[in-house]
């Protein structure tokens, strides 16, 4: 079964030769329906991607340098205002459990 690009270059070729599909077809040895069907396809579907010659140098490797997703950004604390007034600031890398209860104890009315 002949690839997209195989087609592709079939229908260049047809194109290219100024003959009618039907002749074409004939001497290439497949159906003219076949050329009009990829050559719809392949203008629908846009320009061809044509595929760059296969090298026959080894592969290169590049070097690299991982980069962690705390570098990335600098941390900063979170800070959640209570609606009686007091602030909790939260380092990254906090234990949920532990904030949960400072959040309860915070949220008191009485005073620390």
């Amino acid at each position: 079964m002949a690839t997209r690009v195989e087609w592709a270059e079939r229908v260049e070729r047809w194109e290219r030769s100024g003959l009618s599909a039907e002749k074409f077809a004939r001497r290439e040895g497949y159906k003219p329906t076949q050329l009009y069907w990829w050559r719809w396809k392949l203008r629908a579907d846009g320009p061809a991607q044509r595929l760059p010659p296969p090298s026959t140098e080894a592969p290169r490797f590049l070097p690299v340098h991982v980069v962690t997703e705390a570098s990335l950004v600098a941390p900063e604390p979170i800070e959640i205002a209570l609606p009686n007034g007091r602030v909790v600031r939260v380092r990254p890398g906090f234990d949920p459990a532990t904030l949960e209860r400072v959040l309860a104890l915070a949220a008191e009315e009485t005073s620390c």
